[in-house]
C-alpha cells in the first residue's frame, strides 16, 4: 500500500504542476494564473510532506516544504475568491480567514498538540468556501462557470472539509495509512477533475473524421444571446427596474417572462457582464452620481439617495459606490463641490454601461 501511496501523490504533483504551467499558456487574468499556481506549489508541498512511508529530509528542506504545505489553505481560499468572485467586494475576511488557517496548520507542523486549533478552523474555513461557492450563483451571469460551481464546490471545499473533519472525528486517524491514501487520492481526483474541465479538447482541430456533434440548437448551454431579449432588458433598465429593492436574475426574469438561464445568457453574452448584482448597481451608482451632482439636489442625503437608487441600507451603498467610482458618496460630493472631479467624470454611466 506504501507503493501505492507513493504512485497517487506522485500522479497528482505532476498533474497540479503541469495544469499550473498550461495556465500560463491561456489569456485569462493574471490572479487567477497566481492562485492556481499557488495552489499546486502548495499542495505538492503538503503531498511531499505527507506520505504513509517515514520520510527523512534535511532540516532546511523541511522548514520550506512545512512553510509551503502551510499556506495551502491561503491558497485554495484565494483560487476560490478569483474564480467564482467577480468585483473586488469584501476579500479580506476572506483572505484573513485563510492566512489564519495557514498559520494554524504552520503551528501544527511545529507543535502537534496545537492540531486541537488547526482542525477546527479548517473545518470552518472549508464548509465557508463551500457555501460561498453555492451562495454566489444567485449572482453568477457565466453559464459554463455557473454548471460547474456544484461539482467544484465539491471537490476543492467538500475535499478539505471532508479529510479535516475526518481527522477530528477520528474517521481518518493522524499519521495512517488510510488518511494518507485518502489525502492522495482525493488531490488526484480534484486535480484530475479541474484539468478536465479547464482543457477540454476542440475536436475541430483535430484531422480525420470526428463523431457528429449536435448543432447548437440541441445545446441550449452553447446557444447565441436573443438580440429580442437584450433589447428587452435593456428597454427595463432604462425604465429603472433597477431601483427596485433586492431585485434578482430570478425575479427580472419573471418580469419579463423568460427563463432564468436565457437571460443570463443575455445579460452576460450580449451585455458583456459577468455578475448580476454589479450590473444592476452600476445603473443604480449612475443615478446616484446625477443626484450628487445637482447643484439642486445638494441637501438631499445619503441615506435617500441610497434608498431611491434601489439599496435597502446605506452601508451596502457605500461599499458598491466606491467598488465603482474609488470614492464614497461623501467623498465624491465634496469633490463634486470643490471641482477636484472634472466635468467628464461626472457623466452618467447608464448609456455607457446599457449597451
Amino acid at each position: 500500500m506504501i507503493y501505492v501511496d507513493l504512485a497517487l501523490r506522485g500522479g497528482a504533483i505532476a498533474l497540479l504542476l503541469l495544469l499550473a504551467t498550461l495556465l500560463w499558456q491561456v489569456p485569462i487574468s493574471r490572479d487567477g494564473r497566481l492562485s492556481i499556481t499557488a495552489v499546486a506549489i502548495t499542495k505538492s508541498a503538503f503531498l511531499v510532506l505527507t506520505p504513509a512511508m517515514p520520510t527523512d529530509f534535511h532540516p532546511v528542506v523541511l522548514a520550506n516544504l512545512q512553510l509551503l504545505a502551510s499556506l495551502s489553505p491561503a491558497a485554495i481560499t484565494w483560487a476560490i475568491l478569483t474564480i467564482f468572485l467577480d468585483g473586488p467586494g469584501q476579500r479580506w475576511p476572506w483572505i484573513l480567514s485563510g492566512l489564519a488557517t495557514s498559520a494554524a496548520l504552520y503551528a501544527h507542523m511545529a507543535i502537534d498538540s496545537s492540531i486541537v486549533v488547526c482542525l477546527p478552523m479548517s473545518v470552518l474555513l472549508f464548509g465557508a468556501l463551500f457555501g460561498l461557492s453555492l451562495w454566489s450563483s444567485r449572482d453568477d451571469l457565466v453559464e459554463c462557470r455557473c454548471r460547474a460551481r456544484p461539482g467544484f464546490a465539491a471537490a476543492i471545499a467538500g475535499l478539505g472539509m471532508f479529510l479535516t473533519l475526518g481527522q477530528f472525528t477520528g474517521f481518518l486517524p493522524p499519521n495512517s495509512m488510510t488518511l494518507a491514501l485518502a489525502q492522495a487520492t482525493g488531490v488526484l481526483s480534484v486535480a484530475l477533475a479541474f484539468a478536465i474541465w479547464l482543457l477540454r479538447p476542440d475536436v475541430s482541430l483535430w484531422p480525420g473524421e470526428t463523431k457528429p456533434q449536435l448543432p447548437p440548437a440541441a445545446t441550449p448551454q452553447d446557444e447565441a444571446a436573443d438580440p429580442a431579449l437584450i433589447a428587452r432588458v435593456q428597454t427595463a433598465m432604462s425604465g429603472g427596474i433597477w431601483r427596485e429593492e433586492s431585485l434578482t436574475i430570478g425575479g427580472l426574469a419573471s418580469k419579463l417572462a423568460v427563463p432564468e438561464h436565457r437571460l443570463r445568457r443575455a445579460i452576460n453574452q450580449g451585455l458583456g457582464h459577468r455578475n448580476f448584482s454589479s450590473f444592476i448597481n452600476r445603473a443604480r451608482i449612475a443615478a446616484a452620481q446625477d443626484v450628487l451632482t445637482d447643484p439642486a439636489q445638494m441637501g438631499t442625503t445619503i441615506l435617500e439617495i441610497a434608498y431611491d437608487v434601489g439599496f435597502a441600507s446605506v452601508g451596502p451603498f457605500n461599499r458598491a459606490f466606491r467598488a465603482e467610482t474609488g470614492y464614497s458618496p461623501t467623498e465624491y460630493r465634496k469633490m463634486v463641490q470643490s471641482g477636484a472631479i472634472a466635468d467628464s467624470e461626472k457623466t452618467s454611466l447608464i448609456a455607457i454601461k446599457m449597451h
